[in-house]
Protein backbone atom coordinates (compact mmCIF):
# COMPACT_ATOMS: atom_id res chain seq x y z
CA UNK A 1 0.00 0.00 0.00
CA UNK A 2 2.78 2.30 0.91
CA UNK A 3 5.12 1.75 -2.04
CA UNK A 4 2.31 1.70 -4.23
CA UNK A 5 1.56 5.61 -2.83
CA UNK A 6 5.43 6.65 -3.13
CA UNK A 7 5.21 5.46 -6.68
CA UNK A 8 2.02 6.98 -7.86
CA UNK A 9 3.82 10.37 -6.05
CA UNK A 10 7.53 9.83 -6.53
CA UNK A 11 7.39 13.28 -8.35
CA UNK A 12 5.78 15.31 -5.82
CA UNK A 13 7.80 13.46 -2.74
CA UNK A 14 10.89 14.13 -4.45
CA UNK A 15 10.40 17.54 -5.10
CA UNK A 16 10.03 18.40 -1.77
CA UNK A 17 12.70 16.69 -0.90
CA UNK A 18 14.70 18.66 -3.05
CA UNK A 19 13.51 21.78 -1.27
CA UNK A 20 14.42 20.03 2.25
CA UNK A 21 17.63 19.64 1.18
CA UNK A 22 18.35 22.76 -0.29
CA UNK A 23 17.43 24.38 2.79
CA UNK A 24 19.10 22.28 5.50
CA UNK A 25 22.24 21.15 3.26
CA UNK A 26 23.03 23.48 0.74
CA UNK A 27 25.76 22.88 -1.72
CA UNK A 28 29.19 24.61 -0.77
CA UNK A 29 29.41 27.19 -4.02
CA UNK A 30 33.01 25.37 -4.42
CA UNK A 31 31.69 22.15 -5.51
CA UNK A 32 28.70 23.67 -6.88
CA UNK A 33 27.94 23.22 -10.74
CA UNK A 34 27.06 26.59 -11.31
CA UNK A 35 30.42 28.16 -9.98
CA UNK A 36 31.96 26.38 -13.28
CA UNK A 37 29.57 27.55 -15.05
CA UNK A 38 29.88 30.97 -14.47
CA UNK A 39 33.49 31.13 -15.48
CA UNK A 40 32.44 29.58 -18.69
CA UNK A 41 30.01 31.79 -19.43
CA UNK A 42 32.73 34.62 -18.32
CA UNK A 43 34.99 33.62 -21.03
CA UNK A 44 32.55 33.01 -23.69
CA UNK A 45 31.43 36.91 -23.41
CA UNK A 46 34.87 37.91 -23.21
CA UNK A 47 35.74 36.14 -26.26
CA UNK A 48 32.41 37.33 -28.11
CA UNK A 49 32.28 41.11 -27.21
CA UNK A 50 33.64 43.92 -28.81
CA UNK A 51 32.39 47.61 -27.93
CA UNK A 52 33.75 48.61 -31.82
CA UNK A 53 31.35 45.86 -33.02
CA UNK A 54 27.72 47.52 -34.00
CA UNK A 55 24.47 47.04 -32.46
CA UNK A 56 22.88 44.63 -34.64
CA UNK A 57 26.04 42.71 -34.39
CA UNK A 58 26.23 42.79 -30.73
CA UNK A 59 22.37 41.76 -30.66
CA UNK A 60 23.31 38.51 -32.86
CA UNK A 61 26.23 37.50 -31.55
CA UNK A 62 24.68 37.46 -27.72
CA UNK A 63 21.60 35.85 -28.79
CA UNK A 64 23.52 33.01 -31.23
CA UNK A 65 25.67 32.36 -27.96
CA UNK A 66 23.57 31.79 -25.03
CA UNK A 67 21.04 29.93 -27.20
CA UNK A 68 23.35 27.47 -29.04
CA UNK A 69 25.21 26.99 -25.24
CA UNK A 70 21.87 26.22 -23.55
CA UNK A 71 20.99 23.98 -26.81
CA UNK A 72 23.60 22.28 -25.90
CA UNK A 73 23.37 21.75 -22.10
CA UNK A 74 19.88 20.85 -22.35
CA UNK A 75 20.20 18.18 -25.16
CA UNK A 76 22.98 16.14 -22.82
CA UNK A 77 20.30 16.58 -19.70
CA UNK A 78 17.79 14.84 -21.66
CA UNK A 79 19.91 12.63 -23.48
CA UNK A 80 20.80 11.46 -19.75
CA UNK A 81 16.93 11.33 -18.47
CA UNK A 82 16.42 9.14 -21.20
CA UNK A 83 18.57 6.12 -19.80
CA UNK A 84 17.86 7.10 -16.58
CA UNK A 85 16.32 4.31 -14.55
CA UNK A 86 14.30 6.42 -12.15
CA UNK A 87 14.15 9.74 -14.10
CA UNK A 88 11.86 11.48 -11.55
CA UNK A 89 15.05 10.99 -8.93
CA UNK A 90 17.17 12.75 -11.54
CA UNK A 91 14.81 15.84 -11.88
CA UNK A 92 14.95 16.01 -7.98
CA UNK A 93 18.65 15.88 -8.22
CA UNK A 94 18.33 18.75 -11.11
CA UNK A 95 16.15 20.88 -9.09
CA UNK A 96 18.01 20.75 -5.93
CA UNK A 97 20.96 22.01 -8.10
CA UNK A 98 18.64 24.79 -9.56
CA UNK A 99 17.68 26.29 -6.41
CA UNK A 100 20.00 28.60 -4.47
CA UNK A 101 18.55 30.68 -1.70
CA UNK A 102 19.75 29.43 1.57
CA UNK A 103 23.61 30.92 0.46
CA UNK A 104 22.25 34.13 -0.24
CA UNK A 105 20.27 34.39 2.94
CA UNK A 106 23.63 32.95 4.68
CA UNK A 107 25.69 35.56 3.32
CA UNK A 108 22.50 37.99 3.56
CA UNK A 109 22.48 38.05 7.58
CA UNK A 110 26.54 37.70 7.76
CA UNK A 111 26.74 41.26 6.37
CA UNK A 112 24.02 42.31 8.92
CA UNK A 113 26.65 41.17 11.84
CA UNK A 114 29.35 42.67 10.35
CA UNK A 115 28.13 45.90 10.16
CA UNK A 116 26.92 45.44 13.50
CA UNK A 117 30.06 45.03 14.52
CA UNK A 118 31.36 48.28 12.62
CA UNK A 119 33.48 46.06 9.13
CA UNK A 120 32.44 47.66 6.75
CA UNK A 121 35.14 46.97 4.40
CA UNK A 122 34.71 43.63 4.93
CA UNK A 123 30.76 43.47 4.67
CA UNK A 124 31.60 45.10 0.78
CA UNK A 125 34.16 42.60 0.04
CA UNK A 126 31.02 39.91 0.81
CA UNK A 127 28.99 41.81 -1.03
CA UNK A 128 30.98 42.69 -4.01
CA UNK A 129 30.02 38.78 -4.38
CA UNK A 130 26.42 39.01 -4.68
CA UNK A 131 25.94 41.97 -6.82
CA UNK A 132 27.32 43.45 -10.18
CA UNK A 133 27.46 47.11 -9.25
CA UNK A 134 30.46 49.11 -7.66
CA UNK A 135 30.77 48.47 -3.89
CA UNK A 136 33.42 50.49 -2.95
CA UNK A 137 31.96 53.70 -2.16
CA UNK A 138 28.74 52.55 -0.41
CA UNK A 139 27.85 53.81 3.32
CA UNK A 140 26.51 51.52 6.11
CA UNK A 141 23.36 52.35 4.99
CA UNK A 142 23.78 51.96 1.36
CA UNK A 143 25.26 48.73 2.48
CA UNK A 144 22.19 47.73 3.92
CA UNK A 145 20.33 48.34 0.60
CA UNK A 146 22.35 46.79 -2.11
CA UNK A 147 22.16 43.76 0.17
CA UNK A 148 18.26 43.92 0.84
CA UNK A 149 18.00 44.20 -3.32
CA UNK A 150 19.83 41.87 -4.22
CA UNK A 151 18.50 39.43 -1.52
CA UNK A 152 14.78 40.15 -3.02
CA UNK A 153 15.66 39.81 -6.71
CA UNK A 154 18.24 36.76 -6.53
CA UNK A 155 15.17 34.75 -4.30
CA UNK A 156 12.59 35.49 -6.75
CA UNK A 157 14.77 34.74 -9.78
CA UNK A 158 16.65 31.43 -8.01
CA UNK A 159 13.92 29.97 -6.01
CA UNK A 160 10.42 31.27 -6.38
CA UNK A 161 11.05 31.27 -10.27
CA UNK A 162 12.87 27.99 -10.79
CA UNK A 163 9.66 26.66 -8.72
CA UNK A 164 7.38 28.19 -11.04
CA UNK A 165 8.61 26.47 -13.92
CA UNK A 166 9.78 23.45 -12.49
CA UNK A 167 6.26 22.97 -11.65
CA UNK A 168 4.51 24.49 -15.24
CA UNK A 169 7.52 22.18 -17.40
CA UNK A 170 9.01 20.04 -15.51
CA UNK A 171 12.96 19.92 -14.69
CA UNK A 172 14.02 20.88 -18.38
CA UNK A 173 12.06 23.83 -18.77
CA UNK A 174 13.60 25.26 -14.85
CA UNK A 175 16.89 24.08 -16.18
CA UNK A 176 16.12 26.70 -18.90
CA UNK A 177 15.19 29.12 -17.24
CA UNK A 178 18.21 28.72 -14.32
CA UNK A 179 21.02 28.98 -17.46
CA UNK A 180 19.31 32.00 -18.43
CA UNK A 181 19.68 34.16 -15.00
CA UNK A 182 23.56 32.21 -15.11
CA UNK A 183 24.36 33.50 -18.42
CA UNK A 184 23.29 36.88 -17.46
CA UNK A 185 24.20 36.95 -14.24
CA UNK A 186 28.03 35.97 -15.40
CA UNK A 187 28.17 38.35 -18.31
CA UNK A 188 26.25 41.34 -16.14
CA UNK A 189 29.85 41.18 -13.82
CA UNK A 190 31.96 43.23 -16.49
CA UNK A 191 29.05 45.13 -18.60
CA UNK A 192 27.28 48.06 -17.98
CA UNK A 193 23.59 46.87 -17.73
CA UNK A 194 22.66 49.10 -20.62
CA UNK A 195 25.05 47.40 -23.14
CA UNK A 196 23.68 46.53 -26.07
CA UNK A 197 25.14 42.57 -25.85
CA UNK A 198 22.98 42.34 -22.90
CA UNK A 199 19.83 43.61 -24.41
CA UNK A 200 18.41 39.87 -26.01
CA UNK A 201 18.92 37.64 -22.59
CA UNK A 202 17.67 40.54 -20.45
CA UNK A 203 13.96 40.96 -22.62
CA UNK A 204 13.55 37.37 -22.72
CA UNK A 205 14.60 37.16 -18.83
CA UNK A 206 11.74 40.01 -18.74
CA UNK A 207 9.07 38.30 -20.53
CA UNK A 208 9.72 35.37 -18.55
CA UNK A 209 10.07 37.03 -14.83
CA UNK A 210 6.95 38.71 -15.68
CA UNK A 211 4.74 36.39 -14.12
CA UNK A 212 6.36 34.63 -11.27
CA UNK A 213 7.76 37.92 -9.89
CA UNK A 214 4.93 39.24 -9.34
CA UNK A 215 3.29 36.20 -8.02
CA UNK A 216 5.89 36.88 -5.78
CA UNK A 217 5.02 40.44 -5.11
CA UNK A 218 1.52 39.68 -4.32
CA UNK A 219 2.70 36.95 -2.06
CA UNK A 220 5.07 39.02 0.01
CA UNK A 221 2.13 41.53 0.07
CA UNK A 222 -0.61 39.01 1.35
CA UNK A 223 1.39 38.11 4.22
CA UNK A 224 2.23 41.63 5.09
CA UNK A 225 -1.55 42.70 4.92
CA UNK A 226 -0.76 45.78 3.47
CA UNK A 227 -2.35 48.64 1.77
CA UNK A 228 0.50 50.49 1.14
CA UNK A 229 2.31 47.36 -0.73
CA UNK A 230 -0.83 47.89 -2.92
CA UNK A 231 0.17 51.56 -3.02
CA UNK A 232 3.59 51.29 -4.00
CA UNK A 233 3.22 49.18 -6.73
CA UNK A 234 0.95 51.46 -8.58
CA UNK A 235 3.58 54.85 -7.83
CA UNK A 236 6.83 53.16 -7.87
CA UNK A 237 6.60 49.70 -9.27
CA UNK A 238 4.68 50.39 -12.71
CA UNK A 239 7.32 52.88 -13.22
CA UNK A 240 10.36 51.46 -12.66
CA UNK A 241 13.39 50.98 -15.24
CA UNK A 242 12.45 47.64 -14.99
CA UNK A 243 9.10 46.68 -13.62
CA UNK A 244 9.66 43.21 -12.46
CA UNK A 245 12.46 44.47 -10.44
CA UNK A 246 10.24 47.76 -9.37
CA UNK A 247 7.12 45.52 -8.15
CA UNK A 248 9.65 43.29 -6.02
CA UNK A 249 11.58 46.44 -4.64
CA UNK A 250 7.96 48.08 -3.84
CA UNK A 251 6.68 45.29 -1.29
CA UNK A 252 9.93 45.16 -0.03
CA UNK A 253 9.85 48.55 1.18
CA UNK A 254 6.68 48.96 1.95
CA UNK A 255 6.61 45.95 4.07
CA UNK A 256 9.77 46.49 5.69
CA UNK A 257 9.01 50.24 5.41
CA UNK A 258 12.41 51.35 4.29
CA UNK A 259 13.14 53.60 1.43
CA UNK A 260 15.32 51.27 -1.50
CA UNK A 261 16.61 51.62 -4.90
CA UNK A 262 18.20 54.99 -5.72
CA UNK A 263 21.48 55.61 -7.85
CA UNK A 264 23.90 52.72 -8.44
CA UNK A 265 27.45 52.62 -9.59
CA UNK A 266 28.47 50.14 -12.51
CA UNK A 267 31.66 49.98 -14.39
CA UNK A 268 32.55 53.81 -13.25
CA UNK A 269 29.08 55.02 -14.72
CA UNK A 270 26.44 56.61 -12.18
CA UNK A 271 22.97 54.67 -13.00
CA UNK A 272 20.25 57.26 -11.47
CA UNK A 273 17.54 54.54 -10.54
CA UNK A 274 14.41 55.54 -8.95
CA UNK A 275 14.13 55.70 -5.34
CA UNK A 276 11.25 53.78 -3.75
CA UNK A 277 9.47 54.99 -0.83
CA UNK A 278 10.21 57.81 1.00
CA UNK A 279 10.44 55.84 4.69
CA UNK A 280 13.91 55.46 6.46
CA UNK A 281 17.24 54.32 4.99
CA UNK A 282 17.62 50.60 6.01
CA UNK A 283 20.23 49.44 8.75
CA UNK A 284 21.41 45.93 9.62
CA UNK A 285 18.51 44.73 11.97
CA UNK A 286 16.56 45.10 8.39
CA UNK A 287 18.38 42.38 6.25
CA UNK A 288 16.99 39.68 8.92
CA UNK A 289 13.96 41.48 8.80
CA UNK A 290 13.87 40.69 5.25
CA UNK A 291 15.15 37.01 5.41
CA UNK A 292 12.05 36.74 7.76
CA UNK A 293 9.47 37.99 5.00
CA UNK A 294 10.96 35.69 2.39
CA UNK A 295 10.91 32.24 4.40
CA UNK A 296 7.58 33.37 5.44
CA UNK A 297 6.59 33.77 1.70
CA UNK A 298 8.49 30.07 1.09
CA UNK A 299 6.19 28.78 3.23
CA UNK A 300 3.12 30.01 2.20
CA UNK A 301 4.31 28.95 -1.85
CA UNK A 302 4.71 25.45 -0.05
CA UNK A 303 1.45 25.40 2.08
CA UNK A 304 -0.11 26.52 -1.43
CA UNK A 305 1.44 23.57 -3.28
CA UNK A 306 0.54 21.32 -0.48
CA UNK A 307 -3.11 22.10 -0.65
CA UNK A 308 -3.64 21.34 -4.38
CA UNK A 309 -1.52 18.16 -3.95
CA UNK A 310 -3.87 17.00 -1.68
CA UNK A 311 -6.92 17.92 -2.96
CA UNK A 312 -5.91 16.44 -6.84
CA UNK A 313 -5.37 13.33 -4.48
CA UNK A 314 -8.41 13.36 -3.21
CA UNK A 315 -10.19 14.57 -6.50
CA UNK A 316 -8.72 11.05 -7.83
Amino acid sequence: MIANIVQNHLDIIVFFVALLAERFFPLVSWYHPNTFLTVIFSALSERLYNPTNPKSYQYLASTLAFTLTILVIVTLVVLFLEFAFYPELLNGLILYLLLSSRAQEKKSLRIARLLKLNQKATAKELLASLVARDVSRLSAPGICKATMESLVLQSARHYFAVIFFYLLGGAILALVYRLLTLIHQAWRKNLKPNNPFLAPIAKLLFVLEWLPTRLVALTITATNASKQCIHYIKHYGRHFYQTNTGWLLSVTSAALQVQLGGPALYQGERFNKMRVGTDRLPDADDIPALVNRLNQAKAFWLLLIVGIEVISLFTN
